[in-house]
């Protein structure tokens, strides 16, 4: 019977045991799951606006040097129209040209081409410098197609051509050396038409800028032409180019993402998750809605570029990208199997350990808010309060009231009377100030005798209205009351807009003066410590 009763117990307690373990481990499961889905979200949130923040810088930058790639050009064509004696003598523009190019050291060529394709004038950028080509080796460029696209041109128009490699003798130049060519028709001093001024852009000038930003991103930075080919990638730079190689043409970012790709010639700029990966981009239509700082506009040639962060699905950032809440699921499991186990054993001490931590938070806030003494705000919430109201004042220019408050003989009392009766002292101000206050002002200390006011709302006139009521709770205690001290405070009140741009620091300051200067004026007449009469409780003065 005995042993029934023992089994009895033993199969409650277990029961009791497993039940508890149940539910505490549903609990710690339902937190952690919850902890995981919100840490993982934030960090989903903070990696997709960081990738989506790079491809707009990478876009601005790119932007920002076309923008200045045309003021080059315009300037070189400048140089030439006041250089241009009409008498073929070229010499002035051509000093000019060397030392802008030995100044920019980023124009692998510089050129003018008459109507008939002919180079007239050629600036080639060496290792060593600058050099002007000699006219023997200056060549006709007729059938050029950035000449035949640019002699066409109006006045006001810059011709920009595709991004692709340099060619010598129809074979890719090593090393490469990625190219635009940049062109505007020049009018003569006569305003006929006398050819185009052509700069050879090296682009390895603006791709090293790319890969500089794309050194922060968490996965591949990729730059595509109109065409969908690698222009840059950050990952594997072999695939660049591979439109120039007819045997690589199959090597292709739309190749490769045939639907990403097809969204992002339909939606221009955005974000996708797709079983590969995760893409934010943005196109940066250089040949449609780029607006030069000039009056001058793009021709067409450039096409259409887009850049595009890649985050890969074998990444662990891609992996927290992709995952689904049964990945996350199976991820919390795993990653607290070992706290299932402790979970009973360690459920009391967790709880009791996370209330005192609580009172302790709890505990620290408010101390480090409040007045031990008084129970209102101490000096530096008091400020943040101030400046809190000062912000949400900016827009509606309301006006603030500050009150600088100093009580009157603090020191005396705590020397004569003891400090339990200087606590009574400040106690009673605080009291009869939060009293009289409205809803929405505020009080705060600041130190031992100095108190701090806001009247939201309020201009000095109406401040003053509630200090008076202040100090006819002061003098009634003083009249009704057998207390062996009076109650007295000097004050002095600044009003300012939400609106002004006036320091705090120094609206508070002024009322301090006006405080100190009625302080001095109250202190040739009070005498805070009362004589003492018999039958007073609190007893005789002590002897000075």
């Amino acid at each position: 019977m005995i042993d029934k009763t023992i089994n009895k117990e033993t199969k409650k307690n277990i029961f009791y045991t497993l039940g508890m373990f149940f539910i505490l481990s549903l609990a710690f499961f339902v937190i952690t799951l919850v902890i995981q889905i919100n840490t993982d979200m934030a960090e989903k949130d903070e990696i997709m606006s960081q990738e989506k923040q790079l491809v707009d810088v990478e876009k601005t930058i790119i932007t920002n040097k076309v923008n200045r790639l045309a003021t080059d050009l315009l300037y070189v064509t400048d140089a030439l129209e006041l250089g241009d004696n009409s008498r073929s003598d070229y010499s002035t523009v051509e000093a000019h040209w060397l030392a802008f190019s030995n100044r920019k050291m980023i124009y692998d060529q510089i050129r003018f081409i008459d109507v008939d394709g002919n180079e007239v004038i050629r600036v080639n950028y060496t290792d060593t410098g600058a050099i002007l080509a000699d006219s023997d080796d200056l060549q006709n460029k007729a059938d050029r197609y950035y000449f035949t696209e640019a002699i066409g041109l109006e006045k006001d128009q810059i011709y920009f051509s595709k991004l692709d490699l340099n060619m010598e003798n129809d074979q890719i130049e090593q090393p490469i050396k990625p190219m635009i060519r940049l062109a505007t028709p020049y009018f003569g001093p006569r305003g006929q038409l006398e050819g185009i001024v052509v700069l050879n852009y090296s682009a390895d000038d603006m791709l090293s800028q790319v890969e500089k930003i794309a050194s922060t991103s968490r996965g591949q930075i990729f730059m595509l032409n109109a065409d969908g080919y690698w222009l840059y990638n950050s990952a594997d730079t072999s695939k660049a180019w591979s439109f120039m190689d007819e045997n690589r043409l199959d090597e292709s970012f739309k190749n490769d993402f045939p639907d990403i790709w097809q969204t992002i010639e339909t939606e221009k700029n955005g974000a996708q998750i797709s079983d590969t990966g995760v893409f934010n981009y943005t196109n940066i239509l250089t040949a449609d809605v780029l607006e030069l700082e000039s009056n001058h506009s793009l021709g067409l040639g450039l096409g259409d570029w887009t850049i595009v962060s890649y985050i890969p699905t074998d990444t662990a950032e891609g992996k927290l990208l992709t995952a689904s809440l049964f990945d996350t699921v199976l991820l919390v499991l795993k990653d607290n199997l070992f706290a299932y186990f402790l979970i009973f054993a360690l459920a009391l001490f967790l709880g009791a350990l996370l209330t005192i931590n609580k009172v302790k938070n709890d505990e620290i806030k408010y101390f480090s808010e409040y007045d031990a003494m008084t129970g209102i705000f101490n000096r530096r919430n008091g400020f943040e309060k101030l400046t809190q109201l000062y912000k949400s004042t900016e827009k509606n220019k309301s006006e603030i009231s500050v009150c600088f408050i100093d009580i009157n003989g603090l020191k005396d009392v705590n020397d004569y009377l003891g400090h339990d009766v200087g606590d009574e002292l400040i106690l009673t101000i605080t009291t009869g100030i939060k009293n009289n206050i409205r809803e929405n002002d505020f009080v705060a200390r600041l130190g031992g005798d100095e108190f701090l006011i806001i009247f939201e709302g309020l201009d000095e006139d109406g401040a003053e209205v509630v200090w008076q009521r202040i100090v006819q709770d002061f003098e009634q205690i003083n009249d009704t009351e057998n207390r062996r001290y009076l109650i007295s405070a000097s004050h002095g009140i600044e009003t300012f807009s939400g609106g002004s741009n006036e320091y705090i620091d120094t609206i508070i300051n002024q009322a301090d003066e006006k405080m100190y200067r009625e302080k001095k004026i109250i202190k040739k007449d009070l005498k805070i410590i009362r004589d003492f009469k018999p039958g007073d409780e609190t007893g005789p003065l002590p002897q000075a």
